[in-house]
């Protein structure tokens, strides 16, 4: 598997979360951020008001800081639509991209190598020439349809057979 991939491909974000919309989630995190700053500032003018014999007053100020930026990062990765960090997959001509998760790292497929796909709930099964092999992703219901209609398409240009293990 190579990690090569043509830019002209389509590119589908997994998201965050499957009970909550997007907008919700960023919300809920920047409240979290704005929390965590003011607790931040407000344990640092503790810390200058009673002096250096209260420095833990210090560290759970640097805690909160360091929360906050963590979360900030964590939005700005998760929720970017062109991110390479964030969970996606990316369709194209050349094969398939998939990046399941911010810490995984992405495989690629490439569709010449490929002799079956299997559609299942969440999971997407691809048969090549070393076995058939499940890959599983998280996602809202609307994300794994597009991503199922776009691989739909893409194989039967290729030639490639698609099984639905849904509507069995």
């Amino acid at each position: 598997m190579d990690s090569q991939i043509s830019v002209n491909g389509q590119r589908i974000n997994l998201g965050v979360d499957q009970r909550f919309s997007d907008s919700a989630l960023k919300k809920a995190n920047y409240l979290l951020i704005g929390l965590s700053l003011i607790m931040s500032v407000l344990n640092f003018i503790s810390y200058l008001e009673k002096g250096t014999e209260f420095t833990r007053y210090l560290i759970q100020s640097g805690v909160y800081f360091l929360f906050s930026i963590l979360f900030f990062l964590r939005i700005r990765i998760e929720f970017s639509p062109t991110s390479k960090y964030a969970a996606h997959f990316m369709i194209s001509e050349n094969g398939l991209k998939m990046k399941r998760g911010v810490f995984k790292k992405s495989e690629f497929i490439h569709w010449q190598d490929v002799q079956k796909i299997e559609l299942g709930n969440y999971k997407l099964g691809i048969k090549d020439k070393t076995g058939l092999q499940y890959y599983p992703y998280q996602t809202r219901k609307e994300t794994s349809i597009a991503i199922k209609r776009a691989i739909e398409a893409i194989a039967a240009q290729k030639g490639i057979e698609v099984e639905n293990l849904l509507k069995k």
